[in-house]
């Protein structure tokens, strides 16, 4: 019995997205047993673990994926064995299972790209260690009577007596195939449900950003059609208005009036007749094309509510890998932490749901590595060994509300200080009047960070600015609070559908311009007398702060059109906690707006989102309220001296030292660094470095590894860091070590970043450089 190959690649294709879920579902599991559940919810969740890797073995198997069969049986091996009580779920052997989980989807991917149906290296080993889990075991004493064990455990037992899983008779596997293309077919029919490609929904949106044009034509040809009306009406009521003088006319002065005159009168109300129909035609036309614009837009509207339900999705789709991501930076950190997610049911729109997952993996790395303390240091001020990291989601209006909450120490305000002025971010004088409020919000600024070494999770201070500016590409606002010792909260307010937005109309500079209103907070007049100069700007006092002042017309270089008015209209915006009062023209109103891009050509002009197309048939721009802030600020910031860019620095020709006791490293360091312009002297070991700096020239930055002979990268640098001359040089460890021990020794002896090799690429090591120097 044969089946297609088209049929094969569908079954494949379903396989690949049966098998995540099985190992979500494990993982989810597996987390909830770190947690010590009791005895009974732990024997429920055990019991669904096993049924997941049972479920992934036969599956595996329907498709002839077997190399995928053999991890799911030394998967439901192990966790049986754990399950019958001859294994502890120590920390050692979830790590383990996480390992074999995340080898799953290499296994398929590796099977894919290379052709060959056999396990990946990494695999192959893993297996091995799973296997020599299952035997560490303690022997179970059933096993020497002849007590007959459970259905589920003969299975087991007797699949790994099983000959090599690539002798599968070919025929069982086609049947089992067939069967289970079968079961899907039957699936699907009996949920009513149907997969649709993205592509399509994409394209479904823009046609419906269509529509919703014609939507707002409409509404303007209702519109002109009210005019006209209002028009007859008024021309109408001038004529019943001048009717009486017209009858007196007749009546007294009919023989004295000249033919032409009499013409004109019998011309008139003739034409009487004429008005009464047009008035009465055009209020009739008015009533029936309101009603029909009425049905229009019930229509849209509902098909509107339709096609985002479609798109929109629950925000567990990107939070449920939170947990397994939390768990791992912990343990490499030697912290624990709990991860809690509240609302994960709310939904939003795909689009806005993919753009925030970088945003909320930078928050909760940042709540590990910055926030939550070690256990350690958490007992020391009376909090529980366990930090506490908080995910909540809710929907206000066409909002949505995201929080991450840790119950950490909170924002370090001396170190952002130090971090500031060390990174040229701002100078002491601007730095000494700010407030507490202010200087948090500096945790924003690209380059900042408070870390006292750089690694592959903290440190390059690109986090929380790659979080504000994924925040303003959605039209989104992020705030932060914090109580120190107690924690930090990053709020962010994030629009559910980008799908069509309202916007403020204003003018300014003689053109009329769309700013989107979620990032209105306020609309001002107020007297110029009321207006303040502060460090140099003009501003106001609002609600008892000084907010700095921009004409729009200058951030978008118009000619100047009115500076003379005695009052000021004033739209106040908020982008990442950032506020800026617009002063503009006037307000012409507000309206719903369908944003469109501005194509590649004009993709870099500043302060511009987009462009909409009103009912009119008039192009409006749509304004970037974050861009305008920034070339706000810009404007501020001329005077001070730019920092040498990347480039520049490169051309300095800065020499760096590489310290490695492998020729094969040494190697490949020099050429990635003399590709990127640095002169590179190298060293076999810490001893040979130390020579070197005593007798030659000073190197701009060190790169060592941290196991070398005589003298090792560790010791190297603590001797380095203690010693006046040498102090100032940054220096890089680049090693295979990556435990939690082995970065703190790193921190201890003053390394400036520490690189795991098994995450090293060229990019990582340049930026890391570049940042150093």
């Amino acid at each position: 019995m044969g089946i297609s190959e088209k049929i094969r690649q569908q079954l494949i294709s379903t396989f690949k997205a049966e098998q995540a879920e099985h190992v979500q579902t494990m993982t989810q599991g597996l987390l909830q047993l770190e947690k010590n559940p009791d005895v009974a919810n732990r024997e429920m969740i055990l019991e669904e673990i096993f049924r997941e890797a049972h479920s992934l073995k036969g599956s595996a198997r329907a498709v002839n994926m077997m190399a995928v069969e053999s991890i799911g049986h030394a998967l439901e091996t192990l966790l049986l064995t754990a399950k019958a009580g001859r294994l502890a779920f120590s920390p050692e052997l979830f790590d383990l299972l996480y390992r074999a989980l995340d080898s799953v989807e290499v296994t398929i991917n590796y099977i894919e790209r290379e052709g060959v149906a056999m396990l990946p290296p990494e695999a192959l080993a893993l297996l091995s260690e799973l296997t020599a889990m299952t035997n560490s075991a303690t022997p179970d004493p059933e096993e020497e009577t002849a007590v007959v064990p459970p259905a589920e455990a003969v299975e087991t037992t007797e699949s790994l007596q099983e000959p090599e899983i690539a002798e599968t008779a070919p025929e069982l596997v086609e049947i089992a195939t067939a069967v289970a293309t079968e079961q899907a077919v039957s699936a699907i029919v009996t949920d009513e449900t149907i997969r649709v490609s993205v592509r399509k929904l994409d394209a479904l949106m823009a046609q419906f950003s269509e529509l919703l044009a014609a939507k707002i034509r409409a509404e303007q040809r209702l519109s002109e059609i009210r005019e006209i009306q209002s028009l007859a009406t008024s021309w109408n009521k001038e004529w019943r208005g001048m009717r009486p003088h017209y009858n007196r006319l007749i009546r007294h002065g009919q023989n004295g009036f000249n033919k032409d005159i009499l013409n004109l009168i019998t011309f008139t109300t003739s034409n009487q007749d004429r008005l009464r129909a047009l008035s009465a035609k055009s209020n009739a036309l008015s009533r029936q094309f309101a009603n029909d614009n009425l049905h229009l837009q019930l229509i849209i509207d509902d098909l509107q509510e339709e096609i985002k339900r479609v798109r929109m999705l629950p925000i567990s789709t990107i939070t449920i890998t939170f947990g397994r991501m939390v768990r791992d930076l912990a343990r490499q950190q030697g912290k624990q932490i709990n991860l809690t997610v509240i609302g994960d049911e709310t939904e939003l729109d795909k689009r806005v749901l993919e753009q925030v997952k970088d945003p909320l993996i930078h928050l909760l790395r940042n709540a590990v590595d910055h926030g939550i303390e070690t256990a350690v240091d958490r007992q020391k001020t009376n909090k529980p060994a366990e930090g506490q990291i908080t995910v909540s989601a809710t929907q206000q209006g066409t909002n949505i509300i995201i929080s991450v909450t840790d119950d950490g120490s909170g924002l370090n305000l001396d170190a952002i200080r130090q971090s500031a002025q060390r990174k040229g971010i701002i100078n002491s004088e601007d730095l000494e009047p700010m407030s507490d409020y202010e200087i948090s919000r500096l945790i924003f600024h690209s380059g900042l960070s408070t870390s006292r070494i750089i690694t592959d999770i903290s440190g390059r201070g690109v986090g929380l600015d790659v979080v504000r500016q994924n925040i303003e590409e959605l039209h989104g606002t992020l705030n932060v609070t914090f109580e120190p010792n107690k924690g930090t909260t990053f709020t962010m307010k994030l629009p559910l559908t980008l799908a069509s937005t309202r916007g403020l109309m204003v003018k300014a500079g003689g053109q009329r311009f769309a700013l989107p209103l979620t990032t209105v907070e306020r609309m001002l007049q107020i007297p110029r007398s009321q207006m303040a100069t502060v460090k140099g700007r003009e501003a106001i006092t609002y609600q008892g702060k000084p907010i700095a002042l921009a004409w729009l017309e200058d951030l978008l270089n118009l000619p100047p059109i009115s500076r003379t008015v005695e009052a000021l209209t004033i739209v106040i915006v908020t982008v990442a906690e950032k506020r800026l009062g617009l002063v503009v023209d006037s307000l012409v109103g507000e309206q719903e707006i369908v944003t469109k891009s501005l194509g590649p050509q004009l993709l870099k002009v500043g302060g511009m989102a987009g462009a909409t197309v009103l009912g009119s048939g008039e192009v409006l721009l749509v304004l970037h309220t974050a861009d305008l802030v920034k070339l706000a600020e810009s404007t501020d910031h001329a005077h001070q001296e730019v920092a040498p860019s990347p480039t520049e620095k490169k051309v300095q020709r800065r020499n760096i030292l590489v310290v490695d006791d492998s020729i094969t490293t040494r190697t490949l360091e020099k050429n990635i660094l003399e590709a990127a312009g640095y002169q590179v002297r190298l060293a076999t070991d810490g001893e040979e470095a130390l020579g070197m700096l005593a007798s030659d020239n000073l190197p701009h930055l060190i790169i060592s590894d941290v196991n070398m002979p005589r003298l090792d990268g560790i010791e190297m640098t603590g001797r380095l860091k203690k010693d006046k001359r040498y102090q100032r040089i940054p220096i890089i460890l680049v090693t295979s070590l990556d435990s939690p021990t082995d970065k703190a020794r790193g921190i201890e002896v003053g390394a400036d970043a520490y690189i795991v090799k098994s995450s090293f690429d060229q990019g990582n090591l340049l930026e890391t450089i570049d940042q150093l120097l």
